[in-house]
């Protein structure tokens, strides 16, 4: 039988190991605007176990989920200046550190998400270059969801968004110049700020997926949401450069493969769910606004003079060019 200062010394042994692994395990935090529970938070976290289990606990990673960390134009601040390691961002944080990437999203440039994914699939080398210019790591694309327009009147036409109170997003340079071109006015907030801007009548008409409308409560305000898409979301995690050299060769490479799994989980999740959500909110009574085939077309004239606009902001007309048609 062991002697009593013999079980001792193993134990504070034991104790002593135990402690050494915790303060050797790599924290990477990640700030993001996903809600707590919603979609993509669920697919976070199993990224985040199997992180865990593939490096033996050497990596883990810790979220700030809804947008504690404050809006994208500040995490991607605080990434610069190492306050956080991480984010996962909309293509509106995309493009606050490399702008030319919101030709991803501007409206009427693809007829459909597939579209959008070949050509992004075939650019992707070319960014995630232009990333690491800029002191970012681009891990993995992600899935923004499919936004519609939600308002609480109709909204037919261009011209009745003239009549109308819509978000602007303050960090965004698109839907601004979309509305100047409509002669409509926006009002800019901050993302956190939108609901309670909704709760109060600031303004009524809103720019989103319906899965995030539906887990940021957005929807509870809306009575109305357009008949299809007119552009598609992106997204994606990003780590600064300066976390992503402060892990080995082995482990960056384990900790793209996991988030880069993960993310086609989460994406192949937000496009059901993005369904699931719509149906939801149409059968509690929202209605579907269906456009006629002279409406489509004032649309499309619409977005063509936006991103007519936005030539020289987003990108050169070159660069737009490339993304349109994936090469």
């Amino acid at each position: 039988m062991s002697k009593p200062h013999s079980r001792w010394s193993i134990a504070l042994l034991t104790a002593l190991s135990l402690g050494s692994a915790a303060e050797a395990q790599r924290m990477i935090s990640v700030a993001t605007l996903a809600p707590s529970g919603s979609t993509w938070m669920r697919g976070l976290d199993a990224a985040n176990r199997e992180l865990r289990r593939r490096t033996n606990g050497a990596i883990a990673l810790r979220f700030y989920p809804g947008g504690v960390q404050g809006d994208e134009s500040e995490v991607v601040r605080k990434m610069r200046q190492g306050r956080l390691d991480a984010a996962v961002v909309t293509g509106t944080g995309l493009g606050l550190i490399h702008r030319p990437t919101l030709a991803f999203m501007l409206p009427g440039v693809f007829p459909n998400a597939a579209a959008m994914q070949r050509s992004r699939a075939a650019l992707s080398d070319e960014v995630e270059r232009q990333f690491a210019a800029s002191g970012f790591v681009l891990v993995s694309w992600g899935a923004g969801g499919t936004p519609r327009l939600f308002s609480q009147r109709a909204i037919r036409t261009p011209t009745d968004l003239q009549q109308v109170h819509p978000w602007i997003w303050r960090d965004d340079v698109i839907l601004p110049a979309l509305y100047g071109e409509a002669g409509a006015r926006g009002v800019p907030l901050a993302l956190p700020e939108v609901l309670s801007a909704l709760q109060t009548n600031r303004i009524d008409t809103f720019i989103a997926p319906p899965l995030a409308a539906l887990a940021l409560q957005w929807s509870t305000r809306a009575s109305f949401v357009s008949e299809g898409a007119n552009s598609y979301g992106i997204g994606g995690i990003v780590v600064s450069r300066r976390a992503w050299d402060t892990l080995p060769a082995d482990q960056q490479t384990i900790t793209r493969e996991v988030i880069q799994q993960f993310n086609t989980l989460i994406g192949h999740n937000v496009e059901r769910d993005d369904v699931s959500a719509l149906r939801a909110m149409t059968t509690r009574g929202m209605q579907e606004v269906t456009y006629t085939a002279a409406e489509r077309t004032q649309w499309a004239t619409l977005f063509q003079r936006t991103r007519a606009r936005l030539v020289g902001t987003v990108s050169d007309a070159a660069w737009m060019e490339r993304v349109r048609t994936g090469h």
